[in-house]
């Protein structure tokens, strides 16, 4: 009797714990070992929440295209190396002769020359066989010429130089005398494929320095070339 008594109040204080717990925790299910006689607690496995991830809003920022802006190099043209150039070329016209009388006659001449750049060193030859009597004079100089405008057509040049002038009269012995020479002109030039072609007028004038009479007589040439550069 005592013993049914005891195992009472061991049942009662059990289900006291079991609603205290119940009450704290609140089992779902209940494992009683009956070899310890104590009932054991099983908690329920508690089911993982899902968990929203609210990704922000991403704003894609295109720039906006700036306008195109065109730079242009602007370089100065180089100068070219100096280049040497040969000058081969005829002319006619008229050559006055001024002493006691003025005397005119046709001329004829070559020239040669070297140019670099805008300066010509060359030289030229004369020749007037109808002065007065069938006597004929001729000339033989060299000088220096120089251009202007180099980047145009048309080119104004001045020069000077010096020069034998050669007085030989019928049936008689050549006589000769040194002059300085100006010339003053202007030509136009024409490119072609092997160079260029140079079309001009020029005025030259003859100063006597000394030498034979005959000779030393003051000169005005008037004539138009033809120059081949190459």
């Amino acid at each position: 009797m005592t013993r049914h008594l005891l195992a009472l109040v061991a049942l009662l204080l059990a289900s006291t714990s079991v609603s205290a717990s119940a009450q704290e925790w609140t089992p779902r299910r209940y494992l009683y070992v009956q070899q310890h006689r104590t009932p054991v607690v099983v908690r329920p496995i508690v089911q993982p929440q899902p968990v929203v991830v609210r990704s922000p809003v991403v704003h894609v920022v295109r720039p906006t295209p700036s306008p195109q802006v065109h730079v242009q190099v602007v370089t100065e043209p180089t100068r070219p190396a100096r280049d040497a150039k040969w000058r081969l070329g005829v002319g006619a016209g008229a050559l006055l002769r001024f002493g006691s009388e003025t005397v005119g006659t046709a001329s004829y001449e070559v020239r040669a020359g070297l140019m670099v750049d805008q300066v010509e060193f060359g030289f030229r030859f004369d020749l007037a066989p109808g002065f007065s009597e069938q006597d004929a004079l001729y000339t033989a100089g060299a000088g220096f010429r120089y251009r202007f405008l180099e980047d145009g057509v048309v080119h104004p040049h001045l020069g000077l130089g010096l020069e034998s002038v050669f007085y030989n009269p019928v049936g008689e012995e050549s006589v000769r005398a040194f002059a300085v020479t100006a010339a003053a002109g202007m030509e136009m030039d024409v490119a072609t494929r092997f160079g260029a072609i140079a079309v001009g007028l020029d005025v030259r004038g003859h100063q006597p320095l000394a030498g034979a009479d005959q000779a030393s007589v003051r000169l005005l040439g008037v004539g138009a070339h033809l120059d081949l550069r190459f």
